[in-house]
This record gives structure tokens, C-alpha cells and sequence, in this order.
């Protein structure tokens, strides 16, 4: 990957978000329809063998929780991945040319998708195709972590609205990072997907805030996904209304091909225009076990 950055070089890296993760799930039936279990994953870059998908953490569990699950939904207790929007966006949540999280210094309209600690969450069973989820951190915090989901998916459309309120609380996930902050603030995602056949379009809204209610950034993307037999080609466009004078906007287009059901090979282009912006590429292998 090359992030295209004053003074970068191209380097194998790894493009973090989960992408490199191994998911540890038990399940136990309880009888009158309840299951309950532990649910875990650990991550891990690929190119560096960290214990962190970033290469710099320090935890081996990103998430550690235990669940009961039944016809009124899945409550969880412990250290808990937090819903996100990756959905609205072909490169999901694997970095490089993504909406969502891509490369360092490119705009994001990611607002969740990290872990909360001492954390309980809900989500609701699918009802016509509605469904929610809430997720709070419990600890002596003034501002706890929390974050919000209500979504539908229904034949070739999905919409959800998702919002997290104050800062993260997996400071100490990254090895040499201060403690936890407690920071008010908000972040809001308003997200549509529809599929179309020849091609699934997207487009996303997000809205950051800061502690005084000032909006801090203010993104629109909108992408595209068209499958062409073992090809699939990747577009997407997005600009931050909020830093409209400085023209940050970001272009990106991509193609993988699917040598198997389960190995993908893949390369992207993206261009970033703002003050220092810069073009990158990613060229990456995928397997998914």
C-alpha cells in the first residue's frame, strides 16, 4: 500500500479493521428457544505479526463477552465490538481506498466500529425486516460510550441509522496510549444501499460533533459495487461539507477478482484533494477461511 503521503513510500502492509481476525464463538442451547455463550475475537496484522489488526495494540482480545439470545433478542455483557455502518461502502471496513476506514489521512465516514469495555448491548430480533440494537458502557464515566443502531434489510434494500455519543473507551488497547478519555460528543450515520442487479449503489451521510456541539466534519459518499462474472469493479466519491474550502474530497475506484469462492486478489486508486492531499494505491490478496 502507498498512502500517496508527502514522503510515503509504497510498503506491505496490513489494511487493519478487523480484516485480519480470528473469531472464537460458542453456543449452548438452554432449551425454550434460549442460547447463550462467549463470544471472542482476536486480531492480528499479517505483516508485522502484532497482536493488533493496526500493528500497534497491545490487547489480544478486541472483543470478550458473554451473551443470552432468545426470541426477545441478544442481550451481551463484557468487551464488545460496536455496530457500524461499513455496510454502505464495497471496501467495508478493510482500509486502503475505503469510505469507511481507508488510508491514513484520507476522509472517513466511519463513526463506530471500535469496542466498548465494560459494556452491555441489546439488539432486537428482526421483525419485517426492522431492527435496532443500543450498546452503553457501565463505569464510573461522566460520559459514558454508547452507540446506537436502527436498521432495515429487505429483498435489495438496506437503510440504517446509527449514532455514537462521546470517546472511546479502548485507549489502552494500543500499546503506549493514555488512559481512557472521557470526552463528550457525537457522531450520526445515516446510510441507503439498494441493490439493482448489474450494480449496488450506496450512499452515506456522516456528522461528527464535538463537546460544544460544533459540527466537526460533514461527509457524503456515495459508491458503487457491479459483479461482471469473477470481476467486480469499485467506485466511490465523497466530500466533507464542512471543509469545503479546503476541497476535501476523495475519488476512488477498484477492482477484485476471485480466483476461488474463497481467495480474492484486488487494487485500488484513490486521489484525496484538500491542502497536502495526495493519490495512493493499495494492491492486496485475500482469503477468507
Amino acid at each position: 500500500m502507498d498512502t500517496g503521503a508527502a514522503g510515503a513510500t509504497a510498503a506491505v502492509s496490513t489494511l487493519g479493521g478487523g480484516a485480519n481476525a480470528i473469531n472464537i464463538v460458542t453456543v449452548e442451547d438452554l432449551g425454550g428457544g434460549l442460547r447463550g455463550g462467549f463470544d471472542s475475537q482476536m486480531r492480528f496484522n499479517a505483516a508485522t505479526g502484532d497482536r493488533n489488526s493496526s500493528g500497534t495494540g497491545a490487547a489480544l482480545l478486541h472483543g470478550a463477552n458473554v451473551y443470552l439470545s432468545g426470541g426477545f433478542g441478544t442481550v451481551r455483557m463484557g468487551k464488545i465490538i460496536e455496530a457500524n455502518n461499513c455496510a454502505f461502502d464495497p471496501w467495508a471496513c478493510t482500509g486502503g481506498a475505503g469510505f469507511a476506514a481507508g488510508a491514513p489521512g484520507t476522509i472517513s465516514t466511519l463513526i463506530a466500529a471500535q469496542t466498548i469495555a465494560n459494556s452491555v448491548s441489546y439488539a432486537t430480533p428482526t421483525v419485517n425486516g426492522f431492527s435496532g440494537s443500543y450498546h452503553t458502557s457501565v463505569s464510573a464515566r461522566t460520559n459514558e460510550r454508547s452507540v446506537m443502531s436502527l436498521n432495515y434489510g429487505k429483498g435489495p434494500l438496506s437503510a440504517q441509522y446509527l449514532q455514537s455519543k462521546n470517546s472511546v473507551n479502548i485507549a489502552g488497547d494500543v500499546a503506549g496510549a493514555a488512559s481512557i478519555t472521557d470526552v463528550a460528543g457525537q457522531g450520526t450515520s445515516v446510510g441507503a444501499s439498494y441493490n439493482f442487479g448489474v450494480a449496488r449503489l450506496s450512499a452515506v451521510n456522516a456528522k461528527t460533533e464535538n463537546a460544544a456541539g460544533a459540527t466537526t466534519a460533514d461527509i457524503t459518499a456515495v459508491t458503487a459495487s457491479m459483479p461482471m462474472g469473477a470481476y467486480t469493479l469499485l467506485a466511490g466519491y465523497a466530500k466533507d461539507k464542512k471543509r469545503a474550502a479546503t476541497a476535501d474530497t476523495k475519488l476512488a475506484i477498484g477492482a477484485n477478482y476471485a480466483l476461488s469462492k474463497r481467495t480474492t486478489l484486488g487494487a485500488d486508486l484513490f486521489k484525496q484533494e484538500q491542502v497536502g492531499g495526495s493519490t495512493g494505491f493499495v494492491v492486496r490478496a485475500r482469503h477468507n477461511f
